[in-house]
């Protein structure tokens, strides 16, 4: 029986007894029927009663049964390892477990009735309360991370999980959150992310360093593989500007050789300037010792402090021969993985400027064997010429001789037999001094006391005869008094004679050829001038072997072009210098030789 059909019971016995009241007076009253129906009444009171107490006891146990499930869901709450937090539609906390107390970092008194927007970081607030209002609307749970805030520790990434009560007019009342910490998983998440980019950064500077790479070792000019560099540089590393330049450690400068500047970007050419390194030690010095630099100039123009500047050395393992510049804005200093990539493009440039410089010698030597090759033909051919005209000379004279009638004919073919012998000796001498000299043979050097003022009038008297039958002036140009000149003389004759006749060969009638003398100190200068101009771009050839001036021999008298690099090896031979300079109408040629020189090992 249950509570509802009890208290119908209860009703129809007190209608019954309200029967029996009403009728106590009546007439009639059945005794026996009177007590059968309040003993009826009794037994269903009983039978009631017992079945309240088996309800009562049925719904104490229920109602145990509910305190334990829901005890034992509030452990499940309070103890579960994620956190959870209860608050109503305005983000107040209500509720919060053990985690949720240690998430947030604060007790849970201090946690009830605050505001769950306080914890979240600052630079999401304002999302947060957006996403807060638009939960009303929402049917089902949302989920979505963001950062939290804690009170005295460092910021978290959550994950949250928010699922809206509501009552039964559907009106929101409540919102329960669950929150994962996900900060492990996010800072993984940032290094995948970081290895990634790190990858497809390494991934395009390979490709960046491969396509410069053959840029420049496809080129053999130095000029086209500084351009490409700077260019490629400036480009794929998105630089303000880049420059480069090229060291002279003697004499302790940086040349310029070539500026790139981005597009918009105004900055001042550079390109061309030489730069002291004396001016920026503490820089040169670490690019001297193959250091790569990174810094901020300090300065008081607003352009230039603005920038970050990264100095590269080109070297290889000769040394140091440039550098590169590159300039990036001040905020984004260059990082690793860039500089690497302009060392390894700076050390392929040192290796194309290697090989271009090696081949540009090269190319010079094939061209320099190629004048000597036509020099030696030139040589072979003058030789042979100059050895066969004395030989028909002399086979001429000869056979003159043995058929000539008088006196006076046999004196003049042997006058010209031995001049053409003479002269076949002098062609031989030059031939094996000059070999002797080339070949660094010791020399037969005899230093003697030579008294110039009287030694040398003696040496050109000859000269002087035949300068005149040319209608030249060869004039001596001497000190009141010069010391005593210790040398070889036959050296010292043998280079002198050689200029003088070089000097009365290439000058015109009545021109003037002048040899002049002066000693300073431990050293004495021998000047010869002649009125004659050569060309300026025969001026570095004149002392190289074989080799003669085209169309300058006025008197025709020919030669093997060995006279002036005789002089050259004998200036060498004697430890002192020759030097020449034409210009005005006038070629000078200066020796300077020191007196006692040490003969040569």
């Amino acid at each position: 029986m249950n509570l509802e059909e009890f208290i119908k019971k209860i009703k129809t016995l007190r209608q019954s007894s309200s029967h029996f009241t009403e009728d106590k007076n009546s007439e009639y009253l059945d005794p026996l029927l009177i007590y059968e129906q309040l003993l009826t009444a009794l037994e269903e009171l009983q039978v009631a009663e017992a079945e309240l107490v088996q309800q009562n006891e049925e719904l104490q146990i229920t109602r145990d049964l509910i305190d334990q499930e829901r005890q034992r869901y509030q452990e499940l709450f309070e103890f579960a390892p994620d956190s959870y937090i209860v608050t109503d539609v305005s983000g107040q906390i209500q509720e919060v477990n053990e985690a949720a107390i240690a998430l947030l970092n604060l007790p849970r008194v201090s946690l009830i009735r605050k505001p769950l927007s306080v914890f979240i970081a600052e630079s999401e607030r304002a999302i947060f309360r957006l996403r807060l209002q638009r939960l009303q609307q929402e049917s089902t749970q949302q989920e979505w991370e963001m950062r939290l805030q804690p009170r005295r520790g460092q910021s978290l990434d959550v994950a949250a999980t928010v699922a809206v009560v509501r009552d039964n007019w559907a009106r929101p009342i409540m919102l329960r959150w669950l929150l994962r910490d996900i900060t492990a998983r996010k800072q993984v998440e940032r290094q995948v992310k970081k290895l990634n980019a790190e990858l497809m950064q390494r991934s395009l500077f390979e490709a960046s360093l491969k396509r410069i790479r053959d840029k420049v070792r496809e080129r053999l000019d130095e000029s086209q593989i500084l351009q490409t560099a700077v260019q490629e540089l400036a480009i794929g590393l998105h630089l303000r500007a880049c420059d480069t330049a090229m060291y002279d450690l003697q004499t302790g400068t940086s040349t310029v050789c070539y500026q790139y500047s981005a597009p918009g970007v105004l900055t001042p050419s550079v390109a061309g300037q030489v730069i002291r390194m004396a001016a920026f030690p503490d820089g040169y010095s670490q690019l001297q010792q193959a250091q790569t630099f990174q810094f901020c100039e300090i300065t008081t123009d607003p352009a230039r402090s603005q920038v970050a500047i990264l100095a590269c050395p080109i070297a290889d393992h000769e040394g140091v021969i440039g550098d590169l510049w590159c300039f990036s804005d001040g905020e984004r200093a260059l990082q690793e993985a860039e500089v690497n990539l302009v060392q390894q493009i700076a050390d392929q440039c040192a290796i194309a400027i290697r090989q271009a410089r090696l081949y540009q010698t090269a190319q010079a030597q094939v061209e320099e064997l190629a004048k000597l090759n036509l020099l030696k033909d030139d040589f072979l051919s003058t030789v042979s010429h100059e050895l066969r005209t004395p030989l028909a000379n002399i086979k001429m004279a000869s056979q003159l001789l043995q058929i000539a009638s008088t006196p006076e004919q046999r004196e003049k073919y042997l006058k010209v037999l031995q001049g053409e012998c003479d002269r076949e000796a002098a062609l031989i001498n030059d031939l094996l001094d000059l070999q002797r000299l080339e070949s660094n043979l010791q020399s037969n050097f005899v230093p003697e006391a030579i008294n110039l003022s009287t030694w040398l009038p003696n040496l050109i008297a000859s000269l002087q005869l035949k300068a005149k039958a040319h209608r030249q002036n060869l004039q001596l140009d001497l000190p009141a008094s010069l010391p005593v000149f210790i040398i070889d003389q036959g050296s010292l004759e043998r280079l002198l004679v050689e200029l003088l006749h070089n000097a009365y060969k290439y000058t015109a009638a009545d021109g003037e050829i002048i040899l002049q003398v002066r000693a300073t100190g431990a050293v004495t200068t021998f000047t010869v001038r002649n009125q004659a101009e050569i060309p300026a771009e025969q001026l570095p050839r004149i002392f190289d072997k074989f080799y003669r001036i085209p169309h300058a021999d006025r008197w025709k008298q020919g030669g093997t072009g060995l006279g002036l690099s005789l002089v050259k090896r004998l200036v060498e031979q004697l430890q002192g210098t020759v030097e020449v300079e034409s210009r005005g109408g006038w070629t000078t040629f200066t020796v300077q030789l020191p007196n006692h020189p040490s003969r040569n090992e």
